[in-house]
Order: C-alpha cells, then structure tokens, then sequence
C-alpha cells in the first residue's frame, strides 16, 4: 500500500511539473485575471472595439507565433479610415470586402499586448472559441495586459504585475 502511494505522490508531482512548463496564454489586470487558457502555434486571437476618433468598428485578427511565446497580427479590419490604423500597402495585402477595409498578409510581431479599456471603444477580445466583453469584465481605464509563457512564469508575473500597478 505504502509502495502505491509513494507512486501516485510522484505520478502527481510528475504531470504537475508537466503543466507548469506548458505555455498559457493570459489576459490579466492590475486585479486579477479576465482568462488563462492552454496555449497553441496559431491560436487565434481576435480584437473587436470602436475606433475612439472614428466611432467605426474595427476588427484585429492575431494569432499564437509558431514558437508560442508572442502573438502576431495577421490582419486589421475597419470601416472608415481612422488615426493609428494601417493602410500601407508596405505593411500587407490592402483591400476592401464591402463596407470593410482589410488589411491582411500582416506580419508584425508582439511579445505582449497591452491594452486599455475606453468609454467608447466597447472591446471585446476572442481568444480561440471564447469572447470576453471587456466593459462587464474591468473597470473603465484598466489596463489588459496580454502575454504567453509557461504556467509557472504566468503565475511569477502575475505577483509583479500586480504590485507594480498598485504600488
């Protein structure tokens, strides 16, 4: 009996260590976490807001790098010409879908996002199959930080995070 406990403490110990070194996605604020999730090469993340000088939606379209340890913005979507947002036709393939200005074939690259909820913009952010409303979620003004890394470090980064928004 002593001999099967002692092997089911270190199959636990085991599959734990496994997990910790397993890279998450996060999506945290200076008081908690909006989501942790499993993350994967090319999971898609999706930025859905109004544009705050425009008032038109725009539609962000990132996804998981292939080493997952950043994100990259594959394409940008928007309804009106706005200040901040691509048009060069240097930055990927320009085109309009209808009402929609696509910019796609997008390559650029993030360690981390970092993002803040305004009056207007109504941000909803997809991370593969589930959206979060950004408005029920954090109050008004709080900062979303976005980052990958594995569990444990998640974890590490989450303490300092919060101590260095809160003083």
């Amino acid at each position: 009996m002593r001999n099967v406990v002692i092997s089911l403490s270190i199959i636990l110990v085991i599959i734990f260590i496994y997990v910790c070194q397993l890279p998450f996605i996060f999506g945290q604020t200076s008081t908690g976490f909006i989501f942790i999730k499993k993350a994967y090469a090319g999971m898609p993340i999706t930025l859905s807001y109004r544009h705050s000088v425009m008032k038109t939606p725009v539609q962000e379209n990132l996804y998981i790098n292939d080493t997952v340890d950043g994100l990259s913005l594959k394409s940008t979507r928007y309804q009106s010409f706005g200040v901040g947002l691509p048009f060069l036709a240097s930055e990927g393939h320009f085109h309009q879908e209808g009402t929609w200005f696509v910019l796609d074939n997008m390559h650029r690259e993030y360690p981390t996002l970092s993002l803040r909820n305004g009056v207007s913009n109504n941000g909803v952010i997809q991370v593969d199959e589930e959206s979060y409303d950004l408005p029920g979620l954090m109050p008004l003004g709080t900062e979303l930080y976005i980052y990958i890394c594995p569990l444990y470090q998640g974890i590490i980064k989450a303490k300092s995070f919060r101590r260095g928004n809160n003083g």
